[in-house]
């Protein structure tokens, strides 16, 4: 096999596996999250065929096999060229959102009764491991913007319908102008929550 030819299967070889574990950790958020059925298929018609490929031309290289013109040859060339066609397709089909991104669904925006903050709150990767949530804070009269952590339990969330108009959350004031209540709604399908907002310190408390 001229010199040449090895080194080319020798790079398709690693930009093949390249391509195949950036696939495999993209679509599935660094193994966040179970891989969905368009991965699912790039997995079978793309991954699986790049994998075979990988695997014929390690043991061509091992056995040292001696190229002729013919079949054989174009063969080896049809395989180079499917194969760094397909490992593009797998690099292409990588979604970064999740993973090296934050992906975010967020509710509606809306007022707290004494008029002092927008607000809505913001799940952060949702349907994955490293689900989180955090409630979005907007002064009306400073226009400052806070970013406060809630222990939503994100994870129990299965399924979310997002229309229009979403109420996930309603955050409601105390007696206490600092402190207010934000309790979780029946659009997130999981069971009532209640956390206490401190927006001063930024702290939140779990109220049972």
């Amino acid at each position: 096999m001229p010199l040449w030819l090895r080194f080319v299967i020798i790079a398709i070889i690693v930009l093949s596996v390249l391509s195949l574990l950036w696939f495999l950790i993209g679509s599935t958020a660094y193994l966040q999250r179970g891989m969905d059925i368009i991965g699912t298929t790039y997995l079978l018609f793309a991954g699986i065929p790049v994998l075979l490929i990988v695997v014929l031309f390690i043991k061509l290289l091992i056995k040292g096999w001696t190229t002729t013109s013919g079949i054989p040859t174009i063969g080896i060339y049809v395989g180079i060229v499917i194969s760094l066609l397909l490992s593009v397709v797998l690099i292409q089909s990588v979604s970064s959102h999740g993973w090296s991104k934050e992906k975010m669904r967020s509710d509606s925006i809306k007022i707290t009764t004494d008029g002092k903050y927008e607000y809505r709150i913001d799940l952060i990767n949702l349907f994955q491991r490293n689900s989180t949530a955090r409630l979005y804070l907007k002064d009306v009269d400073s226009r400052e913007e806070m970013n406060i952590p809630v222990n939503i339990q994100t994870r129990n969330i299965i399924t979310l319908s997002v229309g229009k108009v979403n109420h996930w959350i309603l955050l409601e004031p105390t007696d206490k102008p600092s402190r207010y209540i934000l309790t979780t709604t029946k659009e997130l399908r999981i069971p009532e929550e209640k956390f206490e907002i401190d927006v001063v310190t930024r702290i939140t408390r779990k109220l049972e």
